[in-house]
């Protein structure tokens, strides 16, 4: 599977302005796959911590279709995201947004105080200047997609989005170091994800964990038994899906992001977040 990005792109008309507020088409503040705009800055937060916020921040804000884009509106989400402490999942109103504002909420989402009024043309400066951030202009982080990493910021010329999940060069060394030396994950993690065989956009979405411990998987099912898990995910917890998924035995297994895995659950134990 391809790295996924989110962004704020246009508004329900193909414009910059003048729409209606929240997101009328579902494409307005959206998930899709890398593609080369061209990138001229990969802006990378030193701390995973700060990473993993960032990039959950911008899943929630897609997931969302009380936000949507227009230019001149662009700062309208910032207030609301102010309001419930950045968890853009309840946000409620109706409001608006632009690629740069929406990267800004989900910097405040992570604790890195930013302003609400960055832009394309300061933004690499303005992330910068707060010292935790480091910016990466090497052409492997630009033209190909198999070295970014979840929490990456995308910058090119007058677009910006933000990298959701991490490209095929780095997936082992993260899968390892999240497993903390569990021979089984280890297994996991030096097998191929299996490939989904389904898409639909009904399973788009981000879910909560509803069983007390739930295993993801690098296949769907659990015939292969614990030489499959990767991780287990505690109740409560949030993953993301992009629409693919696998069928065993009647049950749709989603593929998910979570943290810095990828790999499959059952939608026995999930409930829409």
């Amino acid at each position: 599977m391809s790295v996924k990005i989110g962004h704020a792109s246009i508004d329900e008309r193909g414009k910059a302005s003048g729409g209606q507020a929240g997101d009328q088409t579902g494409r307005e503040v959206f998930t899709r796959t890398w593609y080369n705009k061209p990138w001229l800055k990969v802006i990378r937060p030193k701390s995973s911590t700060h990473a993993e916020k960032i990039a959950k921040a911008m899943e929630q804000a897609c997931a969302n279709n009380n936000i949507g884009y227009d230019q001149y509106q662009r700062t309208t989400l910032f207030s609301a995201a102010q309001k419930v402490k950045f968890d853009l999942s309840k946000v409620k109103t109706k409001v608006e947004t632009d690629c740069s504002a929406l990267v800004a909420v989900c910097v405040n989402a992570a604790g890195i105080p930013v302003s609400k009024d960055i832009y394309t043309g300061n933004e690499a400066t303005a992330l910068s200047n707060t010292g935790k951030f480091t910016i990466l202009t090497d052409s492997k982080y630009l033209t190909s997609d198999k070295n970014l990493k979840r929490g990456d910021i995308l910058l090119g010329s007058g677009h910006t989005a933000i990298v959701l999940s991490n490209g095929e060069n780095i997936k082992g060394d993260a899968q390892k170091a999240k497993q903390g030396g569990s021979a089984s994950s280890q297994k996991a993690s030096s097998r191929r994800l299996q490939a989904a065989m389904e898409k639909s956009n009904s399973v788009v979405g981000i879910y909560r964990v509803t069983a007390s411990s739930l295993n993801l998987r690098i296949e769907a099912g659990t015939q292969g038994g614990e030489d499959t898990i990767l991780t287990s995910i505690k109740k409560g917890e949030t993953v993301h899906c992009y629409g693919y998924y696998n069928v065993v035995k009647k049950v749709k297994w989603l593929l998910v992001q979570y943290m810095n895995f990828q790999g499959y659950v059952s939608t026995e134990y999930l409930e829409k977040a």
